[in-house]
């Protein structure tokens, strides 16, 4: 069955994992028929059931798109045995870090575009009409701030589906982070807004297609943006 993909994101260091690649890479380490769905639950991160014989029903978060490979084994063996308590915490860690992927569980969207140094309404307004001739009606905010500790990666951006919404890591709203830089991360994010997700003759989606791609690499400050994105030294400075 194939898994259900309902968001998109952008990532750095690790690569975009789609939902029928990370199905695939569960089911190769599991041995397993994995029926997989992705959620945008504000509550319950992963949940698995059996379904009989060699199959089982997968629930997860759609943050476990850009889990890195520890993670998936750590994952994948707990779909084997999920009673067994995880000991090494490497799920723990991945959630907390990603937390600010975790939607608020109240019903009212809390929106905040005002930053200290960068104001995502005033640069989404001026992307969109630029780009998309103000076609693009996402909900635009600063995300969460994730829980203190150590990271390996950053999301510097995702644009979900479900609610249609673009959310910025707080950790670009920073003095030393440049303007083009987080005016080309909320192009990258409306620009999936504006094209969604496709699915190809082969039944995947194509999250980062050919059409994205081209209209990303014709992005004008795109060389100077990856350049800046890049830099080791700036990828240490946001994940302090």
């Amino acid at each position: 069955m194939q898994a259900k993909d309902r968001t998109s994101a952008f990532q750095l260091e690790l690569p975009w994992m789609n939902a029928d690649a990370l199905q695939c890479s569960l089911e190769q380490q599991t041995g397993f028929a994995v029926d997989l769905t992705l959620t945008d639950n504000s509550s319950t991160m992963m949940y698995v059931r059996s379904l009989g014989g060699n199959r089982r029903m997968l629930r997860l978060h759609y943050m476990f798109l850009t889990a890195p490979p520890t993670v998936l084994r750590a994952l994948a063996e707990w779909v084997r045995s999920p009673r067994r308590k995880r000991s090494d915490g490497a799920i723990e860690q991945f959630v907390a870090v990603n937390g600010h992927m975790i939607r608020s569980k109240t019903r009212t969207r809390q929106v905040q575009t005002t930053g200290k140094h960068h104001d995502l309404r005033a640069i989404a307004d001026e992307v969109n009409r630029e780009f998309f001739d103000g076609g693009i009606d996402a909900t635009i905010t600063w995300g969460r701030q994730p829980a203190r500790g150590r990271r390996r990666s950053i999301r510097f951006g995702s644009y979900t589906a479900s609610d249609h919404v673009v959310r910025i890591h707080p950790a670009l709203d920073q003095d030393f982070v440049p303007g083009y830089f987080v005016r080309y991360i909320i192009f990258h994010e409306m620009l999936h807004a504006h094209l969604g997700a496709p699915k190809r003759p082969s039944g995947r989606r194509a999250v980062h297609g050919r059409a994205f791609l081209e209209r990303e690499r014709a992005y004008p400050d795109y060389a100077r943006a990856v350049a800046w994105q890049d830099n080791p030294a700036n990828l240490r400075r946001l994940l302090r």
